[in-house]
């Protein structure tokens, strides 16, 4: 059996459909002897006369009429498959791969996720999160969020960072803390993955005599941050992480000393991801949010005098 060629079943099903060669092969745009040889390559293909050739009209023979069946259900299963790639390539090329850092995504990006769409930004977001430095540098994302000094290729800085001790809000009301003696009443949460937060502050605040009333390790801010969350002590927060928490009256400032830190948050785009539209407009958004961000932590600190 010789191959069957898609212009043959496009060739047949116009024949049967016109009910001529002449009518045929105007309709694909082709010549008339096109129209006979695929019909011709068909015939020799089923080994059965599939049309009559009269003097100005072609009609299917009986096991025509069956193949057109087969026919049809073919071209429209090939026409299915086809837009389905169709779409499949327009989703693919709108997906933007986002890596950022957990605590990041869960504290900053996702609440303000909503209003990309909003912006009419018309991207479908994929997002992981990875807390190691190797992760960002193999490049498998078009936009990484990475804490640090910047230092990778294709960095542009979003926030400077910051580190606040955070406390409950109810377990603030509960106890009430008016110096700073009284931070060492409560358990101190420390970060494992990123140890020597409390230390950096209270060197900052001249006071590293102090110790907390019981100290409990978590691995990763995210971690540290939902038990702080959940009362179960006070956690150094980084300024960016906690606002969320703080605006929505989760969190309060266990002290109101903020440390500057010379690491921060930055936006990585690798190089083969900087032509893509859609990526350029979500990286844009970013900038745009991280810019609203500071000028409104910015306000807030001058009205609270910090």
């Amino acid at each position: 059996m010789s191959d069957i060629t898609l212009a043959a079943l496009q060739a047949f099903r116009a024949v049967a459909r016109c009910g001529s060669f002449t009518a045929a092969a105007s309709d694909l745009a082709c010549s008339q002897s096109a129209i006979s040889r695929h019909i011709a390559s068909l015939e020799r293909s089923t080994q059965q006369t599939l049309v009559l050739r009269g003097h100005r009209r072609a009609e299917l023979t009986p096991a025509g009429e069956i193949y057109l069946e087969t026919v049809h259900r073919a071209l429209q299963e090939l026409a299915r498959g086809a837009a389905q790639l169709a779409s499949t390539s327009a989703l693919r090329s709108r997906t933007v791969k986002i890596l950022a850092m957990p605590s990041f995504a869960s504290r900053w990006l996702i609440p303000r996720l909503a209003r990309l769409h909003v912006a009419g930004i018309d991207a479908e977001i994929d997002l992981a999160t990875s807390i190691w430095d190797a992760d960002f540098r193999k490049e498998r994302f078009d936009i990484g969020i990475h804490y640090g000094d910047g230092s990778l290729p294709g960095s542009h800085l979003l926030m400077h960072d910051s580190l606040v001790p955070v406390i409950s809000a109810q377990l603030a009301a509960e106890r009430p803390i008016r110096t700073l003696g009284d931070l060492q009443r409560f358990p101190w949460l420390h970060d494992s993955l990123r140890a020597g937060k409390w230390q950096q502050w209270l060197s900052a605040c001249n006071a590293t005599h102090l110790s907390g009333a019981r100290n409990m390790r978590l691995q990763g801010t995210e971690t540290t941050l939902t038990a702080a969350v959940a009362a179960v002590g006070i956690a150094i927060g980084h300024d960016t992480l906690i606002a969320h928490d703080v605006m929505q009256g989760r969190l309060v400032e266990a002290w109101p000393f903020y440390l500057p830190m010379a690491a921060g948050y930055h936006l990585v785009v690798p190089q083969r991801s900087k032509t893509s539209p859609h990526v350029k407009a979500v990286v844009d958004w970013m900038l745009s949010e991280a810019g609203s961000f500071r000028d409104a932590a910015g306000s807030w600190r001058r009205l609270a005098g910090l």
